[in-house]
């Protein structure tokens, strides 16, 4: 059962924020979150002024999310949002490898905030309409929201969507902006519409996009810095003098879901696009793929090879003990090394695994045949 103490007084009392001749401060640590510090320095003033008012513009808000992004920006909200009641839906994602429902559970217990389960866009609709919210927040939901249910919230439905909008509506959005080699990439806040990402935008955050990031890391670059500068963007939603922006709709570009199967590398591909393509499917994702002796092989760490190097696609080309790496001929007379390989869930040197300058990466056959030399 849910304490009777308001919200916004249990909330100050979990953050340990202390009334100090009539104003509130943030104490020097937050052992939830440690972004505290952060929305101190940078909005302090404002989301007090926001606490202190007696009549909020929005009482209640539904945070539709999930995965650890989305806990991380629900925890950037909750100080940025005293005054108002906060509830959770979280998809069923207990399939997801990525799933990090039981931190979610965990933060709603410690906040004392109401989180459901939705199985369905159907039940998330239900829910929506029971609860009857002032304001939304989507971050790590993959369930279509139709237009009824958008028109449930009066102040509307805000969301996080992983590229600088209107580039890449749709589906896998950062994976296809590292796939393509861009050399800027970022995130977009935006308002949700009926249409696929077409909102008017609120925020954009963009990081540089190296030849030696991974999807990881430049995860943790643009949630990082979308940490720093969303409460303060959000206070100004909640004020109702928030500045947004359409989206020019002649720049749009589109993209398309990515599957597992999406994953197995085609080695006739340059390497630079290999390496891309590597880079694109790191972890926390499952890794890009390929076969040795019929044996799926995730390779997970890569670096292009500087120089032309003709040789069949797939060939070992050379091995380094000390690098760890194993050189990989690939497509257009390029060639890649590769750094880190999984096999059966181990990662491993690839030097470790692949042994032998005859093996050909991308042979689905179980046993390799003799190959003779060719030493023209």
């Amino acid at each position: 059962m849910k304490s009777s103490k308001p919200q916004v007084a249990r909330l100050i009392d979990k953050m340990g924020i202390a009334k100090r001749d009539s104003h509130y401060t943030l104490p020097r640590r937050h052992g939830l979150t440690g972004l505290q510090r952060e929305i101190k320095r940078d909005c302090r003033e404002s989301m007090m002024n926001q606490f202190q008012k007696e009549e909020p513009i929005v009482r209640r808000a539904v945070f539709l999310g999930s995965k650890t992004l989305g806990l991380r920006v629900f925890q950037a909200l909750i100080p940025a949002s005293l005054g108002i009641s906060w509830s959770i839906v979280h998809p069923n994602d207990s399939h997801d490898t990525r799933s990090a429902m039981h931190e979610w559970k965990k933060a709603a217990r410690t906040l004392d905030v109401d989180l459901l389960i939705s199985s369905s866009a159907t039940q998330t609709s239900e829910i929506i309409r029971d609860m009857r919210p002032d304001i939304a927040f989507v971050c790590g939901w993959y369930q279509l929201l139709d237009e009824e249910t958008l028109s449930r919230v009066p102040r509307g439905f805000w969301g996080v969507h992983n590229s600088l909008l209107p580039k890449y509506r749709g589906g896998s959005p950062l994976t296809w902006s590292i796939l393509n080699g861009d050399d800027v990439v970022g995130c977009t806040v935006f308002e949700l519409a009926d249409g696929m990402d077409s909102g008017r935008v609120l925020l954009q955050v963009k990081v540089s996009n190296h030849v030696d990031d991974s999807i990881g890391s430049l995860l943790t670059k643009i949630e990082d810095s979308l940490i720093r500068k969303l409460p303060g963007k959000w206070l100004e939603v909640l004020n109702g003098n928030c500045v947004t922006r359409e989206q020019n709709n002649d720049e749009a570009t589109y993209c398309g879901q990515r599957l597992e199967s999406d994953g197995e590398i085609d080695w006739n591909m340059d390497g630079k696009r290999i390496h891309d393509f590597v880079r694109a499917r790191s972890p926390p994702y499952p890794g890009a793929f390929t076969y040795l002796r019929g044996q799926k092989l995730a390779i997970f760490k890569t670096s292009p090879h500087p120089l032309p190097y003709f040789g069949t696609p797939g060939q070992v080309l050379s091995r380094n003990s000390e690098s760890g790496g194993v050189l990989i001929a690939a497509g257009s007379a390029t060639a890649i090394n590769v750094l880190e390989v999984s096999s059966e869930g181990e990662a491993r040197r690839a030097v470790d695994l692949l042994t032998s300058n005859r093996l050909r990466l991308g042979d689905r056959l179980s046993t390799i045949q003799s190959r003779s030399t060719d030493a023209t």
